[in-house]
């Protein structure tokens, strides 16, 4: 009989690195393809799946009604080492339907097809694979790490609206430099202005934007040649915009409503924020910005852009933490957050069982043989003792 050697027994790598903490911008294609690899969808994560596809899913088939499309967050809470950040990463692989690569082989595969073998319900797998076929565009990312304190009361809205910005490929250090871009791009001036701007300074414009305050020369330069104005004109232009940007929910809405009105129907924008329930903290202005985001988000683009966060409390326990004196202004916010997940540590031991001390084939062999030959040992030895002891009587 050969001897199994410890990394013989169990089934994958014991020496691979594992992430104790997921991290929801760690997003390099090794961990990603680990993530997908290795989640363990359990008896509770299956229950939150679904409570999240049935209030998803009902939104994309009744698009016309406005009680269920002003449902449009999502609040998930739990401690640490809970697993929520762990959750809506995967959720966000799913609704993007996020293709992987093994860092191994260089095989492809997108995420559903993991979770045809982990999902054993048929219904769920349907509808799991109902939203990976949605055109979505997901924004998954940590508010701490976006945030910009000089923001003041209104951070939680410049981080929305700097991620969008980036998603579309303009800036996302300065908001009004991004709606600049924008304009250029709705005019098909984007590129040209780019390769104007190289031109000037020997510089591509994404390298050099972040600093503009000293490029402003440079800038105007570019602008004027694919505008065709004077500079006079296009430096009168450009500062106007940058000392009149109006930074509201409801601006930030409106242009998120234009960029759907540029896509199907069925297009859909999903923002998965973790940790903003430590972030808020117990402060009402950042609450009131959450609120009036979702609030707005919900209204103007009717049930196609959904806000998920996370949060270690439940968003009744974090208004409570807020003065009772400001407790009312918050009605609002718990109406749009109706589907709420709470996770628990309950799971940790069906997780460790099934993702790290899963034994190969040769391993359960080897031990169901030696259960067999304890077995026969025992009962062969019951006979002896039961034969000694006739003797002795």
């Amino acid at each position: 009989m050969s001897i199994l050697q410890i990394q013989d027994i169990f089934k994958k790598d014991i020496k691979r690195p594992i992430n104790g903490v997921v991290k929801a911008d760690q997003l390099n294609e090794a961990v990603v393809w680990q993530e997908l690899d290795e989640y363990v969808p359990t008896k509770e994560l299956n229950q939150h799946f679904r409570k999240f596809l049935s209030a998803y899913l009902t939104a994309v088939d009744a698009p016309d009604n406005p009680v269920i499309t002003d449902r449009m967050g999502v609040w998930v809470s739990g401690f640490f080492g809970s697993g929520k950040s762990h959750f809506i990463k995967i959720l966000s692989y799913l609704l993007e339907n996020r293709k992987a690569v093994n860092p191994e082989n260089n095989t492809e595969k997108h995420a559903i097809s993991f979770f045809e073998d982990k999902i054993k319900d048929p219904m769920m797998l349907g509808d799991l694979k109902r939203i990976a076929a949605i055109d979505t565009d997901v924004f998954l990312f940590n508010i701490d790490s976006r945030a910009d304190a000089t923001d003041g009361r209104t951070t939680i809205l410049s981080v929305f609206w700097r991620v969008f910005n980036q998603s579309q490929g303009f800036c996302g250090q300065s908001l009004h430099l991004a709606e600049i871009e924008r304009y250029l791009a709705k005019k098909g001036q984007f590129e040209a202005f780019k390769n104007q701007f190289e031109q000037i300074y020997g510089s591509p414009w994404e390298t050099e934007r972040d600093a503009y305050t000293l490029l402003q020369d440079e800038i105007v330069s570019a602008l004027s040649f694919v505008l065709d104005k004077s500079e006079q004109a296009a430096r009168e232009w450009f500062e106007k915009i940058e000392q009149g940007f109006n930074l509201t929910v409801e601006n930030f809405a409106k242009r998120v409503k234009e960029y759907l009105d540029t896509k199907s129907k069925n297009h859909r924008i999903i923002y998965l924020v973790d940790e903003i329930g430590q972030f808020i903290g117990n402060s009402s202005p950042l609450m009131l910005n959450l609120q009036t985001i979702v609030e707005d988000l919900g209204r103007i683009c009717q049930g196609r852009v959904w806000v998920v966060v996370t949060s270690q409390e439940d968003i009744d326990a974090i208004i409570g933490d807020i003065k009772a004196s400001k407790a009312n202004d918050f009605s609002k916010i718990q109406g749009r957050f109706y589907t709420r997940l709470s996770l628990s540590s309950a799971n940790t031991d069906e997780v460790i069982q099934i993702r790290l001390l899963e034994k190969t084939n040769q391993a359960k062999d080897a031990h169901e043989s030696g259960k067999r030959r304890a077995g026969r040992f025992i009962r062969s030895k019951r006979g002896y003792f039961k034969k000694s002891a006739q003797f002795y009587l």
